[in-house]
């Protein structure tokens, strides 16, 4: 009765779009995305991926779980698949004959992806999107090919990075009323992980150790970091909200250097959106070695009379952008700046020196610039006689770029004479170009703050703003944006400058479109999960756009595809044009 109801909301859905009624509300929300991204019903055609790597971590994991699950039970007519967070079918185990050829039929087998927005309502896709467990029973799927089946999706977690590996998914004949598949489902989750956990190294073990003894034992909010690892519970994590990993670390290793044996310290760290966090730091140990440092984080409280809004974090003037680890680093720059020498540091491109001359700016300074680039000409004598003779006039504010191609002898010497100058008065910023972290000294012997800025692939979303300034007084039309948004800029803000640059000097209208993007840029602006064969379609397409000017209904005739098409191929790439209008 239920799967009559069921079968009959479904068609009246998708035959007239009206809102479902009688579904759970997980389902209608899943239903109304898919017909957002005008998913078929009738055919089902799963993006077929087969670059699995067997090999793989979760893979590793899952596999002896799945062998003797699938020995156990498998006669039950049931099927073990693992995907990975794009909804990848990753191994697959199923004994039943007939139920393995019903999953074959319909490409229910590793390399094919089963993502909501390609297939439809289903156990692993919308698993994936909701982020928590999933239970699809017959006719609650989309695709009609899918009705047959039960699925069950359980999102597979590291317990130690605390981040989504994959999804486990059971699937069986549509059976309504069999409440053990989901139990199952979840518990064979729960064995992967525990082999996930397994697989790490005793000392990220202890850490989770560590973690989870003081997130009992204190309401406050919980970090336990090193290098490379960072747990949160969840008033950590909301506190913490925008502030890097890399960030974190540099601050508690700061602290930490200043704590004479293993007490705690108690320590103030400044967060993007303007307000103050309390931490007590300690270290902690496995045996001898230090392997991290616990952080119980709590808000600043506010003084007596102070004002409950704080200030916002805004960027220095002329530069824009919102990301809140950009900004996080410019509040720590600006206050650094006020008190000793700053050092810049970060990939090529990520606006260092920009950053430096816009706070001097702010302070009022006059700015004397001196590039290390330049020793290669002058020499290095003649480079620093230069330096002096500038430092010898009245103090003002000094930018040293590209510090990194001088060696550590030459920044010994240069470290002495900014300390001197420093004394003067002069605000001396300076620029490091590296991949990883800051060193620990690039200028020794001072006092100095190392404040490294982040890529332009860790600050997406400030790609729109970025793009408008460079742009101006010229506009780039949204779809252009979100190609831009697409890709990894390993040149960073200077890159993408040079980008807009180049399609600004193509461009003949007011508006640079699709047409206008280097052709390179077309080519790489596409998810990069897409198979090889769905590159050049979607190249295709943007190739097509181009010739027509951006014409979507001329260049689906160009294509021999209808507009419906058109766009369904664009959407799963990540590419909108809903909004865009030629």
């Amino acid at each position: 009765m239920v799967d009559d109801v069921l079968a009959r909301e479904r068609e009246r859905f998708l035959s007239s779009g009206s809102a479902p009624a009688r579904v759970r509300d997980e389902i209608s929300s899943s239903w109304k995305r898919c017909s957002s991204w005008a998913v078929a019903t009738e055919t089902l055609a799963p993006p077929y991926r087969p670059d699995v790597n067997p090999e793989s971590r979760l893979l590793r994991a899952a596999g002896p779980v799945l062998d003797t699950l699938n020995a156990r039970l498998g006669e039950l007519g049931v099927s073990f698949l693992v995907t990975d967070t794009d909804a990848r079918i990753l191994d697959r185990r199923v004994h039943e004959q007939r139920l393995l050829h019903a999953l074959d039929i319909h490409n229910i087998t590793p390399g094919f992806v089963f993502a909501e927005d390609a297939v439809g309502t289903n156990g692993v896709g919308t698993a994936v999107e909701l982020g928590r467990t999933v239970r699809i029973d017959g006719h609650e799927h989309y695709a009609e090919q899918l009705v047959q089946f039960t699925c069950v999706g359980v999102p597979i977690m590291d317990p130690v990075i605390r981040r989504p590996m994959g999804i486990l998914d059971i699937t069986c004949a549509a059976d309504r009323d069999n409440a053990l598949v989901t139990v199952l489902a979840e518990q064979t989750a729960r064995c992967i992980e525990q082999r996930l956990f397994e697989q790490h190294s005793v000392q990220e073990r202890a850490l989770l150790s560590h973690f989870v003894s003081g997130d009992r034992r204190s309401h406050a909010g919980i970090l336990v970091l090193n290098d490379r690892i960072q747990m949160t519970n969840p008033q950590a994590a909301r506190l913490l909200d925008g502030v890097e990993q890399p960030l974190l670390w540099d601050h508690v290793a700061r602290v930490l250097e200043g704590c004479c044996g293993d007490g705690i310290v108690e320590n103030e760290l400044p967060l993007p959106d303007g307000r103050t966090a309390r931490t007590r730091t300690m270290r902690l140990h496995d045996g001898d070695q230090v392997i991290g440092a616990l952080v119980e984080v709590r808000p600043a409280t506010e003084q007596p009379g102070a004002s409950r809004a704080a200030a916002p974090v805004t960027a220095p003037a002329g530069l824009s952008g919102a990301d809140r680890a950009f900004l996080w680093a410019c509040r720590a720059a600006r206050t650094a700046l006020a008190e000793r020498s700053l050092v810049l540091c970060g990939e090529p491109g990520v606006g260092k020196a920009a950053v430096a001359r816009a706070l001097l700016r702010e302070r009022g300074e006059e700015t004397i610039v001196r590039d290390a680039a330049t020793v290669e000409v002058q020499g290095l004598h003649a480079w620093f006689d230069d330096l002096r003779a500038a430092l010898d006039g009245p103090p003002a504010g000094l930018l040293l770029q590209h510090l990194d191609l001088l060696d550590p002898s030459a920044r010994r010497r240069l470290a002495a004479l900014l300390d001197a100058a420093t004394i003067r008065g002069w605000r001396c910023t300076a620029t490091f170009t590296s991949s990883a972290s800051c060193e620990d000294a690039v200028l020794p012997g001072i006092d100095t703050d190392q404040v490294r800025l982040p890529p332009l692939r860790n600050r997406l979303r400030d790609v729109p703003a970025l793009v408008a300034a460079f742009a101006a007084p010229r506009r780039v039309a949204p779809e252009v944006i979100q190609l831009l948004m697409r890709l990894a800029w390993p040149g960073n803000v200077g890159e993408l400058r040079s980008a807009v640059t180049r399609m600004l000097d193509t461009a003949t209208g007011t508006a640079a479109g699709l047409a206008d993007l280097p052709p390179e840029i077309r080519r790489a602006a596409h998810r990069s999960n897409l198979t090889r064969f769905e590159r050049a379609e979607v190249h295709a397409i943007l190739e097509a756009l181009a010739e027509t000017g951006g014409n979507k209904r001329d260049a689906a005739v160009l294509l021999g595809i209808s507009r419906s098409t058109l766009y369904r191929k664009l959407q799963a790439a990540g590419i909108d044009l809903d909004n865009t209008a030629f």
